[in-house]
């Protein structure tokens, strides 16, 4: 729960969003398709696309970021 609530968790996650939609642009599935990249290396899954794209128009690209900043896969390596 530290590095959901934390300040600097919510910050490096404003700031990682904030670079992302520079390099992007506006459009929400690029978007999502680069935070994927460069947070886990890898493009989204169809159904988690499907899932993630909602979230991100209604609660910023940034609310992305900080859970995939939580997420086992950015946290351990296999």
């Amino acid at each position: 729960m530290n590095l959901f609530n934390s300040r600097v968790a919510i910050e490096q996650a404003d700031a990682f969003g904030t670079r992302v939609q520079k390099e992007v642009g506006d459009d929400v599935t690029a978007q999502i398709h680069r935070v994927f990249e460069l947070a886990l290396n890898r493009e989204p899954a169809t159904d988690e696309m499907a899932d993630i794209e909602p979230v991100v128009r209604m609660h910023g690209l940034q609310t992305l970021c900080r859970v995939l900043f939580n997420s086992n896969e950015f946290l351990f390596l296999p």
